[in-house]
């Protein structure tokens, strides 16, 4: 009798259990971009000075006027712009990283950036990377006042704008 109640009882705490989980999907796989050939990646993908001059081109074709640059390390490209629009301008900041480590960000330096964006005022953050984001970080900044800009969708807007180039001379 006292294993009928034993079976009962662990049937009964796994229902709560399963109950309990969150429902949620895996995540959409993101888009992965690929080359046939080494010299078919782009200089501006390893590069880091044509990775600037790319990056300031790339974000000029939003109306945005550059103001300056720093390199905060050997990865990491933090840039100044403004926008001169009436009523929705300001001042925008831009964090552009070649060659993120294992090529994902992750969510800490997304929220990193975040609160940067907001503790220097500015109107909106756009983030770039020669890399990936983790699911993780594309979800913290939800709602929020920064654009992920992943080396797919780079590519995509170069093309779109038109200034996607492969011979770097």
């Amino acid at each position: 009798m006292a294993i009928f109640g034993i079976i009962f009882g662990a049937f009964f705490i796994g229902i709560i259990l399963i109950l309990c989980l969150k429902k949620t999907s895996p995540p959409a796989p993101q888009e992965q971009i690929h080359f046939d050939t080494p010299s078919d990646v782009p200089a501006y993908l390893s590069d880091r000075d044509a990775f600037k001059s790319k990056c300031v081109e790339f974000l000029e074709k939003f109306n945005l006027e550059y103001v300056h640059s720093v390199w905060a390390d050997d990865h990491e490209l933090e840039i100044t712009l403004n926008d001169e629009t009436p009523v929705v301008g300001g001042s925008y900041l831009a964090l552009c990283i070649i060659n993120p480590p294992m090529q994902t960000v992750n969510a800490m330096k997304v929220k990193g950036f975040l609160d940067t964006v907001k503790g220097e005022g500015a109107s909106r953050g756009i983030f770039i990377t020669t890399g990936y984001f983790t699911n993780e970080a594309i979800n913290s900044i939800e709602d929020d006042p920064v654009e992920l800009v992943n080396v797919v969708s780079f590519i995509s807007y170069l093309k779109k704008f038109g200034i996607y180039e492969n011979d770097p001379s």
